[in-house]
């Protein structure tokens, strides 16, 4: 069972952290602006709607990621 549930931390956490590359990706490649997509952490951009989504899907799921490590380190130690 906790094998199970490692792998799926560390897939969620991995499918997350691809999501937000290639949300950035797309960006830089648009806006021709690499420093802006370092700046997506600090204040907002304009992002297209496609970008956007691959951002917030990342964002999710990486958050889903971390709940799941924490709830197994909660329960198993």
């Amino acid at each position: 069972m906790e094998l199970l549930i490692d792998i799926a931390q560390y897939l969620f956490m991995l499918i997350g952290i691809v999501s937000i590359l290639v949300s950035i990706t797309q960006y830089s490649r648009r806006s021709s602006d690499i420093s802006g997509a370092f700046m997506l952490f600090v204040k907002r951009i304009e992002m297209s709607v496609n970008e956007y989504k691959w951002y917030r899907i990342g964002i999710s799921v990486l958050i889903l990621g971390v709940a799941i490590r924490i709830i197994k380190l909660t329960l198993w130690g």
